[in-house]
């Protein structure tokens, strides 16, 4: 390995410090660097986020390769883009929009080649007219090289894909004990079974298979899901006889009171 001779020097214990001069000089060529390469990195993204073809293609080496834990190895600019196409452009009504996580991104030279950027990002789907939901959270490191015609994108590597962290939206209302009770019983559904609603230290719990979830209220008789987009709401003329579930905006399941509290 070839060591630049400021550092061999700095090594040496010189006292003139070359590497104050080195620094100096370097420092504006990595930061003209680092703008460069975070707008062509977010030139491709919104790119990405309108599928299109030919501006994604741009910010490809011909020899690019992309290292995906899920989809695998694919190598060359047309195969890339092909890729992109087929996958989260090519689903009928489905649009995926590709967020980068704020503050996660970082940028780091590499001396002699280019840069390389790391962070993570969260892409969102919209499936027809339904609305956007966070959908698949990942993490990247994408290395960028500097060519003839500007800045390119030769190694990317796509991996620890998962569901995005749920945060719900609603806002809970205190509700007693007492008040709770009412809820509390056995509801059987067609779509999932018996459904069966719990008080726990003061929380509704709701369990449905393997599936158990805790319950706030957002208004007296419609309740939400702390875990994940689960809506509840109960239903009755004279006390709560039915319940509805809803997830992600769609009703999924209906169900008649079978075992009420006692």
């Amino acid at each position: 390995m070839s060591w630049p001779a400021a550092f061999l020097l700095v090594l040496a214990g010189d006292g003139a410090r070359p590497e104050v001069a080195a620094a100096q000089t370097a420092a504006p060529v990595a930061a003209a660097d680092e703008k460069a390469v975070r707008t062509a990195d977010d030139a491709f993204w919104r790119a990405f986020n309108a599928c299109d073809a030919a501006s994604m293609a741009r910010w490809f080496s011909e020899d690019v390769e992309f290292y995906h834990d899920l989809t695998g190895l694919t190598r060359g600019r047309a195969a890339t883009v092909a890729s992109l196409l087929k996958g989260p452009c090519g689903t009928p009504g489905l649009h995926l929009r590709r967020a980068l996580v704020d503050g996660s991104m970082r940028f780091q030279a590499i001396p002699g080649y280019g840069a390389m950027l790391t962070g993570e990002h969260l892409f969102h789907a919209r499936q027809g007219d339904t609305p956007e939901r966070p959908a698949t959270l990942a993490r990247f490191l994408v290395i960028w090289q500097h060519q003839a015609g500007g800045w390119a994108m030769t190694r990317i590597v796509s991996y620890d894909h998962r569901p995005p962290p749920y945060v719900a939206t609603s806002v809970a209302i205190p509700l007693s004990p007492e008040k709770l009770k009412r809820y509390v019983g056995r509801y059987r559904t067609q779509a999932s079974g018996d459904v069966d609603i719990s008080l726990e230290e003061g929380e509704l719990v709701l369990r449905s298979g393997s599936l158990r979830v805790t319950l706030a209220a957002s208004t007296p008789d419609r309740f939400f899901a702390r875990e994940r987009d689960l809506r509840i709401v109960f239903q009755g003329d004279r006390g709560i006889s039915e319940i509805r579930i809803e997830e992600n905006g769609a009703v999924v399941a209906r169900g008649v009171r079978v075992e009420p509290h006692r």
